[in-house]
Order: C-alpha cells, then sequence, then structure tokens
C-alpha cells in the first residue's frame, strides 16, 4: 500500500476557486487534500448548491478530500469569536459525509492572535474550558456520526502526545481522531527529543491519526524555524518507517510548503517509502 500525499488547498490557491485549485493539484500530482473552505475559495458558501459543485470537481479530478479545516481558537478571550468558530466547524461536520471527510482543529491559546505559548496554557483551567467546548462539537459529530480531527501543538492548551491521549479518552468517543504536526509539537527546549516524540504519538494513537502534516524544521539563532521537508533537521527516513509501521493509512498533508519545495519535497519523501516499502 503505497502512502497517500496531499496539500492544503489554500498552500496552491487562496481565495480562487475550484477550478484553479484542481489545476495546481493536477500540476504538482497530488490526491489528497486539506481543505479550508474560507480561505481557499473566494464567496464560499455551505449551501448544497455550492458543495456538491466542489465535491463534483474534485471527485471528477480523483482528489479526495481527506480533512476539512475548521481551527479556531475555543479560549479566545471574545466568547463572540469563540461562538463563530463553533458554528463554523459544525457547518464543516454537516457537510463532512460528502466528503467522507473528517474535520479538524488545534486547540488554541489564551493569547489570541497568534496562539503561541503563554503559561495559562498548559493549566487545568485550560484543558477543562476546551474540553468543554469540544465537547459540545463531539456531542453533535455523535448525532450524525461525522468524525472530528484534534491536533495537539506545543505552545497550546493541548500541547503533547501524553496531554492528547488524554483529550481524546476524556472526549470518549468511536469519533474522534487526531492529526499529527511534529513540528507543532516542538520547541528549542526539546527539539533534540523530535525522534522520540514522533514515535511516542504514532505508538500511542495508531490507526486514531487520520493526518499527519509534513513540515520540517531547524533552530537558527536559539529559535525554531520552520522549512520544507528535506531542508531542515527532521529525520524523515525515521519517519516514513515509523509511519508505515504504525498508520500507513495515513494521509501526509504538506502543510506551510511554499509552492516552489513542493515538488522536491514530495520527489524526496517518496524515494525514502520506496527504500522502506515491501
Amino acid at each position: 500500500m503505497s502512502l497517500k500525499f496531499g496539500i492544503r488547498g489554500h498552500d496552491l490557491v487562496t481565495k480562487s476557486n475550484v477550478d484553479e485549485l484542481v489545476k495546481k493539484m493536477k500540476e504538482h500530482d497530488l490526491k489528497y487534500l486539506q481543505l479550508v473552505f474560507p480561505k481557499t475559495f473566494a464567496d464560499y458558501s455551505y449551501d448544497s448548491s455550492y458543495v456538491n459543485n466542489v465535491l463534483n470537481k474534485l471527485n471528477e479530478a480523483g482528489i479526495q478530500v481527506k480533512m476539512l479545516g475548521a481551527y479556531f481558537n475555543p479560549v479566545h478571550s471574545d466568547k463572540k469569536v469563540v461562538d463563530s468558530g463553533v458554528n463554523n466547524f459544525i457547518s464543516n461536520l454537516d457537510i463532512s459525509h460528502l466528503f467522507n471527510a473528517c474535520v479538524g482543529s488545534e486547540t488554541g491559546s489564551y493569547n489570541d492572535s497568534p496562539w503561541t505559548y503563554v503559561p495559562k496554557n498548559h493549566t487545568e483551567e485550560g484543558y477543562q474550558e476546551t474540553l468543554s467546548i469540544f465537547k459540545k462539537l463531539v456531542e453533535h459529530a455523535d448525532k450524525i456520526e461525522a468524525n472530528i480531527s484534534v491536533e495537539a501543538a506545543w505552545g497550546h492548551v493541548i500541547y503533547s502526545p501524553d496531554c492528547l491521549s488524554r483529550f481524546v479518552k476524556d472526549l470518549n468517543s468511536p469519533n474522534v481522531f487526531v492529526t499529527i504536526d511534529l513540528y507543532n509539537l516542538l520547541y528549542p527546549g526539546n527539539f533534540e527529543d523530535r525522534d522520540y516524540i514522533f514515535e511516542k504519538a504514532l505508538t500511542t494513537f495508531k490507526d486514531k491519526i487520520k493526518i499527519i502534516h509534513l513540515k520540517d524544521g531547524k533552530i537558527v539563532n536559539g529559535k525554531l524555524v520552520q522549512c520544507a521537508p528535506g531542508k531542515g533537521d527532521f529525520h524523515y527516513s525515521f519517519m516514513i518507517q515509523e509511519i508505515l509501521k504504525y498508520c500507513p493509512d495515513a494521509t501526509l498533508i504538506f502543510e506551510g510548503v511554499k509552492e516552489d519545495d513542493i515538488d522536491e519535497s514530495y520527489s524526496a519523501l517518496k524515494t525514502i517509502e520506496k527504500n522502506f516499502s515491501f
């Protein structure tokens, strides 16, 4: 079984249309998609005619949406912002069955924007506040048999594989899955443990992993800096082996990778996969 490689739609087109998205996907020979309607499409809508037009054109091109991105900050200080994020997430859950896709989000920060680390993020208060919001989303997902995927990030409320494991258990639903993003789980203080952290995430969740985000990183002047896969210090040979071992059905999504770097990174990762597939 070959690994499934894809990309975020808005890393290829922004405020555009489905025809341009399909064109770009074909240029890079990518078949899988993480789709965020508000970022990818101009004048988007969740009504059936708009959604079905998008779905039909993607189907015609052989492109599958694996996750609808509905990322929001559940601990934002403005509750109107939280409510708007919850409502958008629910709108995505309501159409997710058409795409056979999960709906995903991170868990936010008490620093409203950007979502960076503040000490309150890693408190029991933050955990419980985030849990209460996601329980409402899970209740709706369970009712309509939709799937949610939760992503941890070191600077956010849910910040590590262990914390994410507790969160998934507390949500207590067969419809809750996870997104793993190694870069997001790191900061300068744990960068040297990146292989252990990635293996811990994969062995903890295995087939609960719906999406793995493809990035790379390195420490520059004491700060963690993102770069394209193969251009940083991540050990992708090790990572691909672990993916093949523990969650080969997960979809690998290029995230935040510049278009000029996609083909080179994609080729390098496919070469690694061929070396370890059998």
